[in-house]
């Protein structure tokens, strides 16, 4: 256990460690120290002082991961939390100097006078941070029209996790893959980019310069049934064509998925439709216009009555932020039907190539009501750049962990088997470390270590994530 460098703001009192041992899903880790640094050259002493004594550390920031890389095991937590100041905004460029640990929501708050967004939208963006967005390659609900995170950083600035300055890291630009391509993977780190997109396991983020959109002059969404993933898939093509690159999110929700949201609003829950279209699957379509003259709302309203022939009934019209809140309340929904049952649930984030994307969910629900048909299948997620997340439901009487390895394994050649990734935009964390190590490609899974040795061989930094506890000890 590393001891505090002098001057550095340290916890140890237990009813202060446990906010930082819970994760925001599974069982909480545990840690007997926790370091709050207040700027670089304060990390820089930390991680100095850790490779000296060989003591490992974990990453916390806004503790919103899904992959257990911010649970601590035992490990020293280094937390960011300080590093939180808006350094400057400049409107003409379109650019924000910010500190890692900056929430998304903290820095749209500012940006919004400016006429300014930086658009990463989750359901996790009060407390998620920028650099930690950045560090995972985070998507988000409209990935399609503006790339990952990633590619919404310009630069970021850091240590490695030797305490050596990394110098600028530059963010990718961001071009809409071709259909065949895989958009979004985060099981494929590429070390050449350094601390963007390889999940804090070669060094910290301290600043960074974001790239800056335009908040547009109008948006305009519906909710569009859809009879299979395939018809849904074809509705993007058919948007592209019509809206080009003002699809600003194409979102999907299974029937599934839609029954939890309704049963848990009740009779808050408001469908947009004029009639129940009782479709297996919904598609959320969001178009943006800067042209503030624009007619985009009859623009869109041809798109669904001419291109699409819905009828007027079926068309699910309501305010953005009510449509919006049908889309994010589906994890909340997810947790209420899971205590409910009492069976559990296996969580997975997945992804494919576009042009495969629909074929892949109706292969993998085949799949899974074959083989365990006692699972209840949810699905929802980014279908405008193919991913998806997957819920499987047990009940009191059947839970899912009795059948875990079976139906992970069954989950994953699925997606092996559609050219896909078992981890689209979560990270790895250690939750799929053996996954990572198995599925995928050698060469880089060896980049990866070899990088890790490169830029931590005292291997003190997240050393669980990606399994790189074993990868390292194993090379």
């Amino acid at each position: 256990m590393i001891a505090p460098p002098p001057g550095i703001a340290s916890l140890t009192q237990p009813e202060a460690l446990a906010r930082y041992a819970t994760p925001e899903r599974g069982a909480p880790g545990y840690t007997s120290r926790v370091l709050l640094p207040a700027n670089a050259a304060e990390i820089a002493e930390v991680l100095r002082a850790a490779r000296a004594s060989h003591s490992a550390l974990v990453l916390s920031a806004g503790r919103t991961g899904l992959v257990e890389a911010q649970r601590p095991a035992g490990e020293t937590v280094l937390s960011l939390e300080k590093l939180n100041r808006i350094l400057s905004i400049d409107a003409g460029a379109m650019r924000a100097e910010v500190e890692a640990a900056v929430p998304v929501d903290t820095l749209n708050a500012a940006l919004e006078a400016h006429g300014l967004v930086w658009p990463m939208e989750m359901g996790s963006t009060s407390a998620a941070t920028v650099g930690a967005c950045v560090a995972n390659g985070s998507a988000g609900a409209n990935a399609v029209c503006y790339g990952t995170a990633a590619h919404l950083c310009e630069t970021a600035w850091g240590l490695w996790a030797d305490g050596s300055e990394t110098g600028a890291q530059t963010g990718p630009q961001w071009f809409t893959p071709a259909p065949q391509v895989l958009a979004i993977d985060s099981a494929a780190p590429d070390v050449q980019q350094g601390l963007i997109g390889t999940q804090g396991v070669l060094g910290v983020i301290t600043r960074l310069v974001l790239r800056l959109h335009r908040l547009p002059a109008q948006r305009e969404a519906a909710l569009i049934p859809v009879t299979d993933m395939p018809a849904a898939m074809r509705v993007l093509a058919l948007a592209r064509d019509v809206f080009g690159a003002d699809v600003e999110e194409f979102e999907f929700i299974s029937a599934s998925a839609m029954a939890l949201v309704r049963a848990l609003k009740g009779e808050a829950f408001r469908w947009p439709f004029a009639r129940d279209p009782q479709a297996p699957f919904y598609l959320l379509l969001q178009v943006k216009s800067d042209d503030a003259g624009e007619e985009l709302a009859a623009h869109l309203y041809g798109f669904l009555t001419e291109t699409l022939h819905q009828p007027d009934d079926a068309l699910g019209y309501a305010p953005l932020k009510a449509l919006k809140a049908i889309r994010h309340s589906i994890t909340e929904a997810s947790n209420h039907a899971m205590k409910a049952l009492g069976g559990g649930r296996l969580a997975f984030d997945t992804a494919t190539p576009v042009e495969v994307f629909g074929d892949y969910l109706a292969a993998l629900e085949a799949a899974l009501k074959q083989q365990h048909p006692q699972v209840q299948f949810i699905a929802f997620g980014h279908a405008g750049v193919g991913g998806a997340h997957l819920h499987l439901l047990g009940t009191r009487e059947q839970p899912v962990q009795a059948h875990a390895d079976a139906l992970i394994k069954r989950v994953f050649d699925v997606t092996a088997a559609h050219r896909g990734t078992f981890s689209a935009e979560h990270g790895v964390g250690s939750k799929w470390g053996a996954a990572f190590a198995e599925r995928t490609s050698p060469q880089v899974v060896a980049e990866l270590v070899a990088a890790k040795r490169q830029r931590d061989p005292a291997h003190i930094l997240n050393p669980r994530s990606f399994g790189l506890d074993q990868l390292v000890s194993r090379a």
